[in-house]
């Protein structure tokens, strides 16, 4: 609880580009790791049969099923295209253009978010 708190403090004390895109990536990370629990219990329904399977599945065919998906898609694009973009500020050492990296990670960041609703919904 004193780290969150400590995480708050410090993007209301600096809110630049490097803490926010660290906390997104904190963010995302932690609930990818939950939804990763959330899959594997959804798909060891497998060991009870078919029809246990197709229930656990069925669970999430329904409009809050999809809206999930949506986010887990976002979740993972988010932290991938962060994660790509820190990786290039550490091996090339771009430090000085990493709020203009963040920003055009964000710009397809979007870019996929868009067009990614018309196929998920």
């Amino acid at each position: 609880m004193a780290k969150l708190c400590q995480i708050i403090s410090e993007i209301r004390w600096n809110p630049g580009t490097e803490v926010i895109s660290f906390t997104l990536h904190r963010i995302t990370g932690v609930a990818l790791v939950l939804f990763l629990f959330l899959h594997i219990w959804t798909l060891s329904a497998v060991f009870r049969g078919p029809e246990a399977f197709n229930k656990a599945i069925g669970k999430f065919d329904n409009p809050m099923g999809h809206l999930m998906e949506y986010t887990l898609l976002l979740a993972v694009i988010l932290h991938l295209l962060n994660g790509l973009r820190i990786t290039l500020i550490d091996l090339f050492d771009l430090t000085a253009i990493q709020g203009r990296l963040l920003w055009g990670s964000l710009c397809i960041f979007v870019v996929i978010a868009v067009y990614s609703i018309g196929m998920l919904f």
